[in-house]
């Protein structure tokens, strides 16, 4: 499992969550405009919502 606050959902792209969650191998993360959602292996999924997300300026 991997616990997960923020991450970078392209080079260029920081997402940060509103509160941690774990993630499982084989699960998917997919980012929505005001959320996360967490797929899992068997279909369930999860919405998480986010607390900022911004452009990294390079």
């Amino acid at each position: 499992m991997l616990l997960l606050s923020e991450f970078l959902f392209r080079s260029d792209f920081q997402v940060e969550l509103d509160g941690p969650l774990f993630v499982a191998a084989g699960d998917r993360v997919a980012y929505q405009g005001d959320g996360v959602v967490v797929t899992r292996s068997g279909g369930e999924r999860f919405e998480h919502p986010i607390r900022d997300s911004h452009w990294i300026c390079r």
